[in-house]
């Protein structure tokens, strides 16, 4: 059911990106130093926020793959698509183009996001750490080889 809703929440999400993204280029206010700051910091938070709701859809569907490092990187390859996907469908909106520089902040934002969600997690369970299994892994081989003296 949650793998459902999120689901359509990242399709709604992706439909505001699309109206978003169809606004004229003259609605979109004048082109100076503060407003084009703001546009880039929407850019960050908006794919931001679709690459959560793609990695909440994606952990939904165990069937996909098995490591949390793959749900992580799979979302950030669809927010990557979607952003490409976005750019090139401005490029035929009356006053807007395409922009290789948007794409590297949506993916920024989105990388961003993933990145600290992914951290948390690592926080929050030590056991998935890789250096902690490694670690506990060389503790029980210590402890063996010392039982057999």
């Amino acid at each position: 059911m949650k793998t459902a809703l999120f689901g359509l929440c990242s399709v709604a999400w992706m439909s505001l990106i699309f109206y978003l993204s169809s606004i004229p280029g003259d609605e979109l206010g004048p082109d100076i130093l503060i407003i084009n700051l703001i546009k880039k910091s929407g850019h960050f938070v908006i794919f931001s926020v679709l690459a959560v709701l793609c990695f909440s859809t994606l952990k939904g569907s165990k069937s996909l793959v098995e490591t949390s490092a793959a749900f992580f990187l799979l979302s950030l390859f669809l927010a990557l698509l979607y952003a490409i996907s976005d750019e090139y469908h401005q490029s035929f909106i009356p006053g807007r183009h395409s922009s290789g520089y948007d794409v590297i902040i949506d993916t920024c934002g989105a990388f961003m996001v993933l990145g600290m969600l992914y951290t948390l997690k690592v926080r929050r369970s030590p056991t998935t750490c890789p250096a902690h299994r490694m670690m506990k892994s060389a503790t029980r081989k210590t402890a063996k080889s010392a039982g057999d003296v």
